[in-house]
């Protein structure tokens, strides 16, 4: 559950960020999956991945030799502007279909679904019941991992609908 929440952080960060971006879900909740959808690609819990190659991959013109270890960096993939047009904007309205945040083929997390069911409800939940809000910049901690990226500390001041 460490990366749901860590999503769930990460939407409220970024959207605190990009108002004209948060306005989108807090104007209309039929949106807030796009706010998950968008903070999935643009700044997922899981940063990367480690597999090895059991065959010769090719992959950009690069061949990783059968029995390597590749390391996967996951928030690179889903800022590859051969990808995403104009990667580094926080986008709502960005078709994310392509995103890599859960993997991909047989390696696709078994969990993802639950994890955007959980984030679009408690998101859902927080706009229905919060009009605005801020963060304390001074008091944002990030978590010190080298696989999970979220907040440990994201203080904020609501304004109840």
């Amino acid at each position: 559950n460490e990366t749901t929440t860590k999503l769930l952080g990460n939407a409220w960060y970024w959207g605190w960020r990009h108002p004209d971006e948060r306005s989108k879900p807090f104007d209309d909740p039929g949106r807030v999956p796009d706010w998950v959808e968008e903070t999935l690609r643009y700044d997922t819990s899981s940063q990367m991945l480690l597999r090895v190659t059991r065959q010769p991959v090719v992959l950009h013109g690069t061949t990783i030799p059968e029995g390597d270890r590749a390391l996967l960096l996951v928030g690179s993939a889903n800022r590859d502007e051969r990808v995403f047009a104009d990667a580094d904007r926080y986008d709502l309205d960005r078709d994310t279909k392509a995103l890599v945040s859960f993997g991909s083929g047989r390696h696709f997390c078994m969990g993802a679904p639950l994890a955007r069911l959980e984030a679009r409800i408690g998101l859902t939940e927080l706009v229905a019941r919060v009009a605005g809000y801020d963060v304390d910049p001074d008091g944002i901690e990030r978590v010190h991992s080298i696989n999970v990226r979220g907040l440990a500390a994201l203080p904020t001041t609501v304004a109840l609908r």
